[in-house]
């Protein structure tokens, strides 16, 4: 049985839409070459499944994600149009509908699949970053009052969204393509290099602040030390925290509400500290070892390692 979308007679207007959409993307002309590279890839990574249910299940997901981009590339290219930022607001309308479409697809499709453990978690981290972000796209920046901001305010929430969504997918796309097909460089797979370094070189300097944050207050737990652990570890969550891989996250809000619970609560919070300070250092080491920060590492090593 082939993995397909069946929306609900109420939908039938709103997937009418969709299509139409699907047949007036320029964007997709225009970004042809990466189109081209990612199916390509996709290709290769499906090549490792045998199994047909997987296969399909798999290869709708692959689609639904470059019908995403499709989307991405469409709002990019009119995001300097300023006369069109309604109909940019429109097709995010449409783009959160097809990402729940996704989200409800994985959730019932993906998380429990026989003899692929392996592959459910991924989808699993998948699921939940997607998640994550579009709560944060949909609820936090483009809210239903969105409509009535000025041009300047919807034009920044517009390319936030953007922004936020564009890294959301290519690290999902990355992540499933990975773990079909370890040999994968992700480097070679967007024209993003520059943005890869800033964002690793961003998450080695936040992660490392917050980590002498956290020492600190080991310490010397004063009120104020303690407070400032609370403030940036939220801080990182609802920033950089995005710019983790996905199975990270929710080891983060695991250990970070632990402890912020904790010290809010006026509890006893030195074990908490100590296990959130090891957490952050491991996430610190996972993040030099990215390739795009190969050449960097020795450098790193010297001028801007960790302080334990």
């Amino acid at each position: 049985m082939s993995a397909q979308f069946i929306p609900t007679p109420d939908e039938f207007q709103l997937v009418d839409l969709l299509q139409q959409g699907s047949r007036n993307l320029p964007a997709l002309a225009q970004n042809e070459e990466l189109n081209f590279r990612l199916r390509v890839e996709i290709k290769v990574a499906l090549e490792f499944i045998d199994h047909p249910y997987v296969l399909d299940l798999v290869q709708t997901t692959f689609d639904e994600i470059l019908r995403v981009f499709d989307r991405l590339f469409l709002i990019e290219n009119k995001l300097n149009e300023l006369d069109t930022l309604l109909e940019n607001l429109s097709i995010m309308e449409l783009l959160q509908f097809e990402i729940r479409q996704l989200l409800d697809f994985i959730n019932t499709k993906a998380l429990s699949l026989p003899g692929h453990k392996k592959l459910s978690d991924t989808f699993d981290g998948i699921s939940y970053g997607i998640s994550h972000d579009v709560k944060r796209v949909f609820e936090q920046e483009l809210t239903s009052d969105i409509r009535g901001k000025s041009i300047p305010v919807v034009y920044g929430k517009i390319s936030h969204a953007h922004g936020l969504l564009t890294n959301c997918f290519q690290q999902s796309l990355i992540t499933l393509l990975q773990v079909l097909n370890p040999k994968l460089n992700p480097i070679d797979l967007f024209d993003d290099f520059e943005e890869r370094l800033r964002q690793s070189l961003l998450l080695c300097n936040e992660l490392s602040a917050l980590l002498r944050i956290v020492r600190q207050a080991e310490e010397q737990p004063s009120e104020d030390a303690l407070q400032s652990v609370v403030e940036k570890a939220l801080e990182f969550r609802d920033g950089s925290m995005q710019y983790l891989m996905y199975r990270d996250w929710r080891g983060y809000e695991h250990h970070s509400l632990a402890l912020v619970t904790s010290i809010q609560g006026n509890f006893e919070s030195r074990d908490l500290l100590h296990q959130f300070g090891c957490y952050l250092e491991v996430l610190y080491g996972h993040v030099k070892m990215r390739a795009v920060l190969k050449d960097l590492a020795p450098r790193m090593s010297d001028d801007s390692e960790v302080d334990t």
